[in-house]
């Protein structure tokens, strides 16, 4: 029997597809990213619905043959196999970050793939896995606190579908908090029409222009658990960028402004994570056009910026990351020697978080 899809969803960020897939003997819950994606394919075993395996070692042997693989009997919790799974009592359930996801059964975890599927041999947990295996983990040790993310997360999207969505006491919170620059001429939307909303700010301050970005943070970024004991400080970011004379003119700040809007999808199209001291390239920066500034640092606290606190989202602070222009010498040196100290070395020499004409510091 070839298998049958039970049940299919594309992710709130709409780059991938999670559904589960079941023959005569075995069904497997599954995210793919496509041909293209970063994110590749996911698989974590669900159901036996025959006996198992006697040996471990005929997973691999099913694998290399392309045959969907069963577990072996020491390691279900049905060593002779359950009942086949029923599309109309499924449900997938999508964390926040959308590289991660649940299927549940009758309201009732079945199988998890997290973000941190991969990491270590670990491809899922299941429910009915009693051991780890090379296809899933047990989910009963980690239950409790998947339970909990998957909770949290449907409440999310539900949210989504009252008057009172996220974005409209959010939008008016960062707006009101970006207030400490100055008064905002233009208001763009860079969404394009799709979710999540998201604009950013245009700012006269001074003889500069500032944009900054509003609704990045309304997505956690993915990620961040494998980098963080305690993600919650670095999950929520907004973008912004100063630009001084005399980059500071319509040509420049549009350019700069498409550019950001490109890169507030960033962690979600690549499934990674932006935070202090990372480095973006960049070849539409001012003053780069003869191979002078070819990417950008991201900056929590560079030098002149005002101080600046948005409002916390979902229990998460949330931080303004700064683009601030580098040359190709000054990134080698972020490379060697840390984001840190080239900071250091353009706050010595006077140079802050306005981008203005100036000579490499490497």
């Amino acid at each position: 029997m070839e298998p049958r899809t039970l049940i299919e969803d594309m992710s709130p960020n709409g780059n991938l597809q999670a559904f589960v897939e079941q023959d005569d003997r075995v069904a497997h819950f599954y995210l793919w990213g496509g041909p293209e994606s970063p994110f590749g394919t996911r698989v974590c075993w669900v159901r036996n619905l025959k006996p198992g395996y006697d040996d471990p070692a005929q997973i691999g042997e099913a694998m290399q043959a392309g045959t969907p693989p069963m577990l072996h009997k020491g390691a279900c919790r049905h060593p002779s196999g359950a009942v086949p799974l029923v599309g109309e009592r499924l449900r997938i359930v999508w964390f926040e970050e959308g590289d991660a996801a649940a299927l549940l059964e009758d309201g009732e975890l079945l199988a998890v793939i997290p973000g941190w599927s991969g990491d270590g041999g670990m491809r899922g947990y299941a429910r009915d896995c009693t051991e780890p295996t090379s296809l899933c983990w047990p989910l009963a040790p980690a239950l409790e606190t998947l339970a909990s993310r998957v909770r949290r997360a449907q409440a999310f999207w539900d949210s989504w579908s009252s008057e009172t969505n996220p974005w409209t006491g959010m939008q008016d919170a960062l707006i009101a908090a970006y207030g400490a620059l100055g008064a905002y001429s233009n208001y763009y939307a860079i969404d394009g029409g799709k979710w999540p909303p998201k604009a950013m700010l245009r700012i006269p301050v001074g003889d500069s222009v500032v944009l900054v970005t509003l609704g990045i943070s309304l997505r956690p970024q993915p990620k961040v658990e494998g980098a963080f004991e305690d993600p919650s400080p670095h999950r929520r970011i907004e973008l912004g960028m100063c630009l001084g004379p005399p980059f500071a003119t319509d040509e420049h700040v549009m350019r700069m402004a498409r550019y950001i809007s490109a890169q507030s999808d960033l962690p979600w199209t690549q499934f990674t994570w932006l935070g202090n001291g990372h480095t973006i390239a960049c070849d539409v920066l001012p003053g780069g056009e003869s191979g002078g500034f070819t990417s950008v640092v991201l900056l929590s606290s560079p030098a002149g910026v005002p101080n600046i606190t948005l409002p916390r989202f979902r229990d998460d602070d949330v931080s303004v990351l700064w683009l601030v222009p580098i040359t190709e010498a000054e990134r080698l040196l972020a490379v060697e020697q840390g984001s840190a100290a080239l900071a250091a070395r353009l706050w010595s020499r006077g140079f802050n978080w306005a981008h203005r004409p100036r000579p490499s510091v490497a």
